[in-house]
């Protein structure tokens, strides 16, 4: 078995184990477990993408672990700490994905439609995030960033893309659920939706023209 099986089978074995145990949590080393997915992903991205790409991916990875772990410990105290992290990993992400933007008329329309859906999410949300209106548009804009990046990047396959959007939708789903309204099984749909992205984001860098 190759070494992507080995990796991709431990992401999706520890990723199942945690979505299957949401409505568990808290429960000894939850945060482990939720952590080692991504984990695998930085360890593939740092040992199979060649060049600077790959080791701009992996710290990409980390940063978001430690978001995902700084959650898990304390989602309500920790959350400007987990909004951070993974702000940081959407930089390195828009690092790999940045190179020769391309104005092509399919990806232009979907990075339009990207900055329609984040300005009216902006618009719904900002009324209702009071002490947190800073660190939450901060976060807003540059995950934005990343998506459109990931969109207009020349050489970025369309898993790029579609792990972008998939990320966009999940930290929605966690912004709707905090600052305005429950939503329904919202855990679920956040890791779904969440561990669907990393992976194709993943996937589709292995898939890049140029990894160098």
């Amino acid at each position: 078995m190759s070494i992507n099986k080995i990796i991709y089978s431990l992401f999706f074995c520890f990723a199942l184990i945690f979505i299957a145990t949401l409505n568990l949590r808290p429960y000894p080393f939850d945060f482990i477990i939720k952590a080692v997915p991504v984990l695998s992903l930085a360890l593939l991205a740092f040992f199979k993408i060649p060049g600077i790409r790959g080791k701009l991916l992996a710290i990409g990875f980390l940063f978001s672990d430690v978001g995902d772990i700084v959650l898990e410990l304390n989602r309500s105290d920790y959350f400007v700490f987990g909004l951070a992290a993974f702000l940081i990993a959407h930089i390195f992400y828009i690092a790999v994905f940045i190179r020769k933007p391309v104005l092509q008329k399919q990806r232009s329309i979907i990075a339009m439609v990207i900055i329609i859906y984040g300005l009216v999410l902006g618009v719904i949300l900002i009324p209702n995030l009071g002490s947190m209106l800073i660190p939450v548009v901060a976060y807003l804009l540059i995950i934005l960033a990343m998506g459109i990046s990931a969109t207009l990047g020349a050489n970025n396959h369309f898993l790029i893309i579609t792990g972008a959007c998939l990320f966009i939708l999940s930290d929605s789903i966690i912004a709707v659920n905090k600052f305005l309204t429950p939503v329904p099984f919202s855990s679920l749909w956040i890791m779904t939706t969440y561990y669907s992205a990393q992976f194709f984001i993943m996937h589709g860098s292995l898939n890049m023209k140029d990894n160098i």
